[in-house]
This record gives C-alpha cells, structure tokens and sequence, in this order.
C-alpha cells in the first residue's frame, strides 16, 4: 500500500523558501548605481507579515520590545544651554507614532514617519506611514561639473495614487522643497535602507510553530479526537452493504471523541466475529509540545528578551531570590543598546529642523517597584548609625513628597546617629522649653515616622 504524506501548510513552506530567496539574493551596503531605480526590502513586507501576524509569541515580542525603546521618558542636555521647549514638545506629541514606525523596523527591516507641519509652516508632529505602502527610488541627475549623482526618494502608493517624499536624512535642492518630509528608519550592515529583522535567525521554528498550531486546530475543526477505533468484523447481512472505504469515511466523520465503533462486513458467510482495537492517538504529543516550547524559547532569543517580560512566569523563585532583577538588568542593558540608533536619527532631525544641537537619551523602562525594598534599606542604615537623622528624613522624604518631614537643620539631633533608637552621642542637648520639655521632641517623631512607614 502506498501512503502519500501531505504539508500541513504548503503556503507556509513556500513563504519560508521565498523568504530563503531574498537572503541570498545579492545586496551591496550603498545603494548606489544598481541598474533597478526600485529599491525594495531586503525582506518582501508581505512574507513577513504572514509570519509576523501568525505567531503569537513573534508578535508580542516585536510590541514589547518597541514599547521598551521608544515609549518612555526623553531627557534633552545641551552644553549650550539651548531652550528645549519646542524639541521636548515635538517630540511628545511625536513618540506614539514613532512606536508604530519602530515595530515595523523590527518586523519588516524598516518603518518610516511623515514629518507634518501646521498652516503657518511650523513642525507639527510626526504621522507613522504603514511600511507595506512604501518604497525607496534612485534617481540620477548631472551635478554643476557634468557628473553623475543619486538622490533617494520614497514613494507611498495609495491605490492609484502615489506621493514621492524626500528623506530627512540627505539634502535636496530648492526644486524639492515643496515636497512632503520623511523620517526614514532603516539601513545597517546590509543595506542603506533596510535592516535584516532579529526574526530571521529563527525562521525554521517560528514556521515550525505555525504549523503546528495550525495542526491542533485542524483536528479541532474536523472533530477528529477519537483517542481510538474499535473494530467489529462481522458477516454481510444484505446484499447492499456499502464498501468498507465509505464506511469508514462515513464512521469518521460522524464520530464524537473518545472511542470510535466501527462495524465492517466480511466477505464470508462463515468468517467468525472478529474484534479488534485500532490506537489513533498521537504517540508522540510529548515530542511535539517540546517542539513547540522551543519554537517559542528560539524567539526569545532573538530579541534577548526574558520569558516574564511576555508575562510567562513559569520559574518558581524562592523569597530572597533576586534572579529576576538580574535578567532584568541584563536585559535593560540591551534596551539602552538598541535606543542608540534611535537616538542618532532624534539627534540629527534635532539639528536639521530645530537647530538644537544638544544630545536626547531616552530613558531605560523600570521593570518592578523596588520602593519598599530602598526604603528598609534607608531604615536599616539609619538603626545602624550609618544614617545621621538629617540623611535619613531627606531620603525617606522623596518617597512620601506630601508628608513634611522637615526639621531644622539647626536642631543638633538632626546631625546625629541613632543605634536602634538610642543615641550614639551628642554635643549638647538643648534646653528644655513649653514646646521641647525634654529636648527630645524629634527623637519621638522619628519613631512615629518609623511605625507610619513600617505600617504602610
């Protein structure tokens, strides 16, 4: 008998093949004198949504990571002591769209914003363009001396319509001006333009796992969840009994889950009754959770991104673990390194547009509330004698700024040391009066101040 084995996806095979094509077509870095004046993704945008779209753990990944970089706190420094203002507040307005142009880079090597402006000529704000709507054209001209030069483009096709856009990063002569501005995201090792996602390392996996989703949900949808057949083979009891095949096909997809009955007619009068158990279950569902759980790990890697940060918690830590804080910290490192080029392209359209000179670092995401944790450690420092009363109230009061901790610096109990409440030595004590009787008063608020914080 011959068995014929069918993809489970053939599309999806042929996605990753094409996808295995464009890596090894030829690329240069400078994409200068190409005999095309197209030039496309390193990666076609369409095959890369296909995967991007139906993996979950992918996707996720890509959101995250652009929420990690882009979405936080922008702190503008100049040495010059330039006014900020309008940076910070293009900037503000700016930083959601720049987040969905980040998660194209990520997904398809590239993401690109429109620079819009007011009435009057004014920057306004930046507007994300979707990346499947671009691409990037070379255009030659003859220079003053007769030589040959590039300009690059980008063009957004809308059905019929298509907008050419010149990029924030090169300079354009007077007849270009009256053209719409573009903040280009892209270009690296490979090309000036486009990136190679993270993703592509793990393309065999994360087509894998596609797979075999697409495979639990297909037995779902075809009720085929019979755990076995049982089959009876009996003697014919009319002459019109339908074949076995039909029987069989018409016994399958009647079937509910569990064990399946199948009764079959023999050829012979005379056979006896025969009984027999036929096993369907997958004998190897242990394998292929296991396959699954390393599709997912693979694209982890890719991004350098810990499993809690996609909210899988499956490391059971003990109380004094600080396991997950290390990972986090690691993991900050790698955030800061991939706001750099993001940074560069800020800096640059600073200078261009703003004629701001000063440097922007964006802000590194805190992962966890360690409040409680610095604050009995301040506590700690302060029972100790590390802490004079005064360091320990101006510590504490960054925690609790609508509590007035202040004492005056004057009172000599706020320049001493404390060991567990008592006094490790004075100069002098002042004299007692109506409102201090024993010269102790700020002792016994430190301690109340102590309780109400232990308490809360």
């Amino acid at each position: 008998m011959k068995v014929n084995f069918t993809k489970i996806n053939p599309e999806l095979d042929i996605t990753k093949r094409q996808i295995q094509s464009s890596m090894q077509q030829a690329t240069v870095k400078l994409d200068t004198g190409r005999f095309s004046n197209v030039i496309m993704p390193i990666i076609p945008v369409h095959l890369s949504k296909q995967l991007i779209y139906n993996n979950t753990n992918l996707e996720k990944c890509i959101r995250l990571l652009s929420q990690d970089v882009i979405l936080n706190e922008y702190a503008f420094t100049s040495e010059k002591d330039e006014d900020d203002t309008r940076v910070d507040d293009f900037w503000d307005k700016s930083k959601y769209e720049l987040y969905k142009a980040v998660q194209e880079y990520y997904g398809y090597g590239f993401g690109a914003c429109e620079v819009t402006r007011t009435n009057d000529g004014k920057l306004k704000k930046l507007v994300q363009i979707p990346a499947e709507t671009l691409l990037i054209k070379q255009e030659s001209y003859h220079d003053e001396k007769g030589e040959l030069q590039y300009s690059y483009y980008a063009y957004q096709q809308i059905g019929e319509k298509r907008i050419k856009m010149r990029l924030t990063r090169f300079q354009y002569t007077e007849e270009d001006w009256d053209l719409p501005e573009c903040l280009w995201l892209g270009g690296g090792k490979t090309s000036e333009f486009y990136e190679i996602p993270y993703w592509i390392t793990a393309i065999n996996k994360i087509t894998a796992k596609i797979a075999l989703e697409e495979l639990d949900a297909k037995k779902i949808n075809e009720g085929n969840l019979n755990s076995g057949i049982l089959s009876v083979v009996r003697p014919p009891m009319t002459k019109k009994d339908e074949s076995v095949e039909d029987t069989v096909k018409g016994q399958m997809q009647n079937a509910g889950t569990g064990i399946m009955i199948l009764e079959l007619k023999a050829f012979e009068k005379e056979l006896p009754l025969e009984v027999s158990y036929i096993p369907i279950t997958e004998g190897n569902y242990d394998y292929l959770q296991s396959l699954a759980d390393k599709c997912d790990a693979e694209v982890l890697k890719c991004f350098a991104m810990p499993k809690v940060r996609l909210m899988i918690d499956d490391v059971t830590e003990s109380m004094n673990s600080n396991k997950s804080d290390t990972i986090f910290q690691i993991y900050s490192i790698q955030v800061d390194t991939e706001q750099m080029p993001f940074e560069n392209e800020i800096n640059q359209f600073n200078k261009k547009y703003f004629k701001y000179f000063g440097k922007v670092d964006i802000k590194v995401p805190i992962f966890g509330d360690k409040t409680q944790i610095e604050i009995e450690t301040i506590l700690l420092l302060f029972n100790n004698g590390i802490f004079t009363l005064g360091q320990t109230i101006d510590a504490v009061q960054k925690y609790y700024p609508n509590m007035d901790l202040s004492i005056p610096t004057s009172n000599p109990m706020y320049h001493e040391r404390y060991y567990n409440g008592n006094l490790l030595g004075i100069d002098s004590i002042p004299e007692p009066s109506d409102e201090n009787p024993t010269g102790m008063t700020q002792i016994k608020n430190m301690g109340d101040l102590v309780a109400y914080i232990e308490q809360n």
